[in-house]
């Protein structure tokens, strides 16, 4: 730590003068380095100067404009007010000539926190536009909360509700209000530290609770939860007429990855999927998908097909498929030498998403008699008196992944991604 104890002169005069700028003007510490005073009132959203104050709130045109009053401070419950936890108290922060603090948006969510360092004046600058960025951009919207009105219909919200196709009550009573027993859930799978450490979080979806086995993966911030979860009800038949969308979501449109693999006597192969949570279509309500996504992607399936060495798919004679338009597949089948080899490479292929599989979506079939079924040598045929060779099918071959590439519904030429094992988009 700069010791200043010993300074004198012009140096010792400067810090002295701004410190003495710097001071507020109550005892204690707020006197000696004065933040905490504005702390106190930053917290509660200064709800009370005196002399501004008409019959205890603010002379503003507003009911909102007085919420602090109300013990409603930023809009929120008293107990979500912020918090601001100061890290080296005076005078170890008078000898450096500033303070570090820790910003805690809502007190009760410790993993959404800025450290913010500065003089009292610098502080209380950064203090208040981050938490006006947070209001601005609707960063401040916390999923839980919007998630206990989403199930349960938004019960609160009753003006100009009587004449909607969603009613509290009656014939059309929103299915949501009217039976409880199959409202939406959701399961978190990322912990506090780990939202914090990555800066998204992870949760399992249930349109209906009652149905244990359908349920969808969802990541993202907590406003990207918001709009997958609004999307998959959309498409799911949320809407109050009795002609329901199909409980899919559409693929046709959404960007697509294929891969290609080679392998010896110019054996070759090609996969595809979908990638479910971006689009290019500005009025698709989803991400749109930008350069980063892109190079995300090209890194994702040098990892998991060309590191340290080219992945082999082992093509042969049974079929896997796997049917989840959630993921991004549609009934994809893929031949292979087995269920072993068929999981490997789909989980792969999930992997370049960050999905995981699921193994009650896979389906495995094969021929009760291979050999004769599907031989080695198929023997010639006579095609207007003339033998013709016939190519084997289903083949036991072994193909190396070769390239990527990645089509957007908007751009005519697909985009590549990895070549012979490198990343060739930057």
């Amino acid at each position: 730590m700069t010791d200043t104890n010993n300074w004198s002169g012009i140096g010792r005069q400067v810090l002295d003068q701004f410190l003495n700028a710097e001071k507020g003007t109550s005892g204690g510490d707020a006197g000696q380095f004065g933040i905490d005073a504005f702390t106190d009132g930053f917290e509660d959203e200064f709800p009370g100067d005196s002399d501004d104050l008409i019959g205890g709130t603010y002379a503003g045109y507003s009911l909102e404009a007085n919420r602090a009053s109300e013990n409603r401070p930023w809009g929120g419950s008293y107990g979500d007010r912020p918090k601001i936890h100061e890290l080296n108290q005076p005078p170890a922060a008078q000898a450096l000539g500033w303070r570090v603090i820790d910003f805690y948006p809502n007190r009760d969510h410790k993993s959404e926190f800025y450290r913010l360092a500065g003089t009292p004046a610098e502080l209380r600058q950064m203090m208040q536009i981050v938490q006006a960025t947070r209001f601005v951009t609707g960063a401040r919207v916390n999923f839980e909360a919007w998630f206990e009105l989403w199930e349960k219909g938004f019960l609160y919200f009753t003006e100009n509700r009587s004449d909607s196709n969603f009613l509290l009550n009656g014939d059309k009573q929103w299915e949501r209000i009217k039976k409880p027993e199959s409202r939406p859930r959701f399961r978190e799978w990322t912990n506090s530290q780990q939202r914090a450490d990555y800066g998204f979080r992870v949760i399992e979806y249930w349109r209906d609770r009652s149905n244990e086995a359908e349920s969808v993966l969802l990541t993202g911030t907590d406003l990207q939860l918001i709009q997958h979860i609004i999307q998959i009800e959309y498409e799911g038949g949320g809407s109050a007429s009795k002609s329901q969308p199909k409980n899919w979501p559409p693929m046709k449109g959404q960007p697509e990855i294929k891969l290609y693999f080679r392998g010896e006597k110019r054996a070759q192969a090609e996969t595809s999927f979908r990638i479910m949570n971006k689009t290019d279509d500005p009025k698709i309500p989803l991400p749109l998908i930008g350069k980063s996504d892109l190079r995300t992607y090209a890194r994702k399936i040098k990892e998991q097909f060309a590191t340290p060495d080219l992945f082999v798919w082992e093509k042969g004679r049974e079929v896997l498929s796997y049917k989840n338009r959630w993921q991004g597949f549609d009934g994809q089948w893929w031949l292979c030498r087995n269920e072993t080899a068929g999981r490997s490479l789909l989980t792969k292929i999930l992997a370049v998403s960050d999905l995981n599989l699921d193994i009650s979506k896979i389906r495995m079939s094969k021929a009760v008699d291979e050999a004769t079924t599907f031989p080695t040598d198929p023997p010639d045929i006579t095609v207007l008196g003339q033998q013709v060779s016939q190519p084997t099918e289903r083949p036991l071959v072994d193909v190396a992944f070769w390239r990527a590439e990645i089509t957007l519904s908007k751009l005519a030429a697909p985009i590549p991604l990895v070549e012979r094992g490198t990343v060739v988009y930057d």
